[in-house]
């Protein structure tokens, strides 16, 4: 069984689309299990979870051997900033994968380019986990994507802009 923690987001749901269509036995978290009701009919468990709830992640990871961790909160303000969501949920969920005896954990990270990005709260809380989960004992992948441009260009540039409110963006724009 593979464990997709954000399964029901834009790579998540993507990969599980993958796996299942390969044959594999796919679980998919999301803390709206609604939004996963296609994966669900195309086969997978669809389960609630939240990174912040460790006996979500209890539930969710019993029976994986496998984990694809692709939740994050980068735009996430409050309860689900990143530092927590990012932060502390994703150690929680390692430390909970590495109890219910999880093989093998693939951690979706983000391309850091240069030192200036660890400046940024999400790289450098990214960054912080990749470290925790090489010094976790387990299994892992980190793989680490660039932005995904068609969310990029739209929610945090183009959207901004036809609402006249301001837009970072990196590098020399």
């Amino acid at each position: 069984m593979i464990l997709i923690v954000g399964g029901s987001g834009t790579l998540g749901s993507f990969v599980a689309r993958r796996l299942l269509d390969a044959g594999q036995s796919v679980r998919v978290m999301s803390r709206t299990p609604a939004k996963a009701a296609a994966l669900r009919a195309a086969g997978a468990e669809v389960v609630a979870g939240d990174l912040l709830d460790r006996d979500s992640l209890v539930r969710a990871c019993s029976g994986a051997d496998a984990l694809v961790a692709a939740a994050h909160s980068f735009l996430g303000r409050g309860r689900n900033a990143s530092i927590h969501v990012d932060g502390t949920g994703h150690r929680q969920l390692i430390d909970v994968a590495k109890a219910s005896g999880v093989r093998h954990v693939v951690y979706t990270s983000a391309y850091l380019p240069a030192p200036a990005y660890r400046s940024i709260p999400f790289f450098r809380i990214k960054n912080q986990i990749e470290e925790y989960l090489k010094a976790s004992g387990l299994s892992f992948t980190i793989v680490r994507p660039t932005a995904f441009m068609d969310f990029h260009a739209h929610v945090l540039i183009g959207k901004p802009i036809l609402e006249n409110k301001k837009v970072m963006l990196f590098g020399r724009g």
